[in-house]
């Protein structure tokens, strides 16, 4: 079997076309590697990205706990300060109710020298 020149020849144009859609294809194959390599990217940004956000988060949940609790020991120390002070005017004002001052107790002489000069008086004969 010999090769003719003339069936030869529409071998040539097809592996020139199949030469051509390889070309297109391994042009295509690029454009996806470089937007396969875009979108990497891009992922690894948004997880960076993401990572931040859990890390702030994180921060801001434990920011608002400490600070939770501190505003709770601030109000039981209010408290217990108030319920100090409470305690404290009341215990004055029982020892002022059990305690005669100076003046009470001159007042409290005087009244009891004048109902006795009354008695007295009433007492006594015409």
């Amino acid at each position: 079997m010999t090769l003719d020149p003339s069936s030869a020849e529409p071998i040539l144009v097809q592996l020139a076309r199949l030469d051509g859609k390889l070309d297109l294809i391994n042009a295509r194959v690029a454009e996806v590697r470089t937007s396969a390599d875009r979108h990497q990217l891009d992922i690894d940004v948004l997880k960076s990205l993401t990572q931040t956000l859990q890390e702030g988060a994180a921060a801001s949940k434990e920011t608002a706990v400490a600070l939770a609790l501190a505003l709770k020991d601030a109000k039981e120390t209010q408290e217990a300060t108030a319920r100090a002070e409470i305690t404290k005017s009341t215990q004055v004002a029982n020892e002022s109710d059990r305690s005669w001052i100076p003046y009470a107790r001159v007042l409290a002489v005087v009244l009891a020298l004048v109902a006795l000069g009354s008695l007295y008086l009433q007492a006594k004969p015409k």
